[in-house]
């Protein structure tokens, strides 16, 4: 990577006018010129005259020259000034830094510039620290950097890389933050790698509802099939066991509902959590999805007794209609949240969400429960608004799965 970016070139080059060597004759009301001896003067005006002219070469010899009889501070500071615009030409970075800090720590250099050679130098030196991986050496030097009012794009996405290399998590994640805030503030799209560099960090840190956060603002960034399968793939590892089958099912919910199911393994895995989550309907439904778009196998064995399972279960269950007049004579809601699921399960949305409804006038269920499944058949019924009530109303263990399941209302299933 260069460390300096167009930007920090376009500050350096931009700086004001090229510093002036006096001439023997002095001009009444000028601004306050370099003196320097008639030795110097005549190397570094031909180095000059050469870079204007882009010939590179003969600025070298020159100022080569110049620099070699250079012996006062204004002698110096013209000739660092003519070199640093010389390694910029010629993209030399080791040249850059070293005239940087020469021009940062020489008292000739006008006040209004100081910091910002400073800080330019420190920028080149913390990045060319994480080259060296020396992460720990460069934290100081960004930092400083920042101190001296430097605002380059990749500060922060090398302080992040640093703090990383250093154990640091919490402290990366900030600079990732302000990475993406400094780069949307200028109107500019945060790199997608950034995303992917800070989520799993954030996950790390046990932070679900952090993580759930972070997810959705990378979906709302970049809403793609993959991204969606990514960010449901990194949420779901490692999951605590809160919101146990529920979240489990959900996310693979969320999968089917993104069009984020990609393979055999995500179609099996899913009908068997069905089955297993006592919701047959469920399985037999999303494994017919996954031969019907080739992604199950024709003839797999283990999917193959999973559905035959599913079937029965199915067959031995009868009809829900008569389960549903069951739930409106229970004496709590348990009964009705129970047959709202398998109802959701199989498809009948507007049921299942009549019998939740139920379910919580009734009581004794788990609010956030049903309401994370309310959300689900109200999204499937394509009542938006109400769908992200739902969801924002849930708390506790369901509550990191809801968010990503209101990141999804707004995007539709992609192709």
């Amino acid at each position: 990577m260069t460390f300096v970016s167009k930007l920090a070139l376009a500050a350096v080059l931009t700086l004001g006018a090229a510093p002036a060597i006096a001439q023997k004759a002095d001009k009444p009301n000028a601004a306050p010129e370099l003196k320097v001896s008639d030795e110097f003067r005549k190397p570094a005006a031909a180095a000059d005259a050469a870079l204007k002219a882009k010939d590179l070469a003969t600025a070298d010899t020159q100022l080569t020259a110049a620099e070699a009889v250079a012996k006062t501070d204004d002698e110096k500071y013209y000739s660092t000034y003519l070199r640093l615009q010389l390694e910029l030409e010629r993209k030399n970075e080791a040249g850059q830094m070293k005239a940087l800090g020469l021009l940062a720590s020489n008292p000739k250099t006008p006040a209004d510039r100081v910091n910002v050679y400073g800080g330019i130098y420190n920028y080149m030196l913390g990045g060319e620290l994480i080259k060296q991986k020396k992460a720990a050496e460069a934290i100081p030097v960004l930092l400083k950097a920042r101190q001296l009012g430097t605002n380059q794009p990749d500060l922060p996405v090398l302080l992040a890389n640093a703090y990383a290399a250093t154990g640091k998590n919490a402290e990366s994640i900030a600079e990732v933050n302000n990475a993406i805030e400094a780069s949307k503030a200028a109107g500019r799209k945060p790199p997608i790698d950034w995303y992917k560099f800070v989520i799993p960090r954030v996950k790390a840190s046990g932070d679900t509802a952090a993580t759930a956060d972070w997810l959705k603002r990378f979906i709302a960034e970049y809403p793609t099939v993959q991204n969606w399968r990514w960010s449901i793939q990194v949420f779901r590892q490692g999951a605590p066991a809160g919101g146990g089958k529920t979240d489990r099912l959900n996310l693979y919910r969320l999968m089917r509902a993104t069009n984020a199911l990609a393979d055999r393994g995500d179609y099996a895995d899913y009908g068997f959590a069905a089955q297993q989550s006592g919701l047959p309907w469920e399985a037999v439904a999303v494994i017919d999805e996954g031969r019907k778009s080739g992604k199950i196998p024709a003839g797999d064995a283990d999917v193959g007794r999973t559905y035959t399972a599913s079937q029965a279960a199915v067959k031995s269950e009868g009809s829900l209609d008569a389960l549903a007049k069951q739930s409106a004579a229970a004496k709590d809601g348990r009964t009705a949240q129970q047959t709202a699921d398998a109802f959701l399960a199989s498809g009948n949305y507007a049921r299942a969400l009549e019998l939740y409804d139920l379910s919580l006038q009734k009581a004794g269920v788990d609010a956030d429960e049903v309401n994370l499944n309310r959300g689900v058949a109200l999204r499937a019924l394509g009542r938006k608004d109400e769908a992200k009530t739902a969801f924002r109303t849930v708390k506790g263990a369901y509550a990191s799965t809801a968010q990503l399941w209101l990141a999804s209302v707004d995007f539709p299933p992609l192709a």
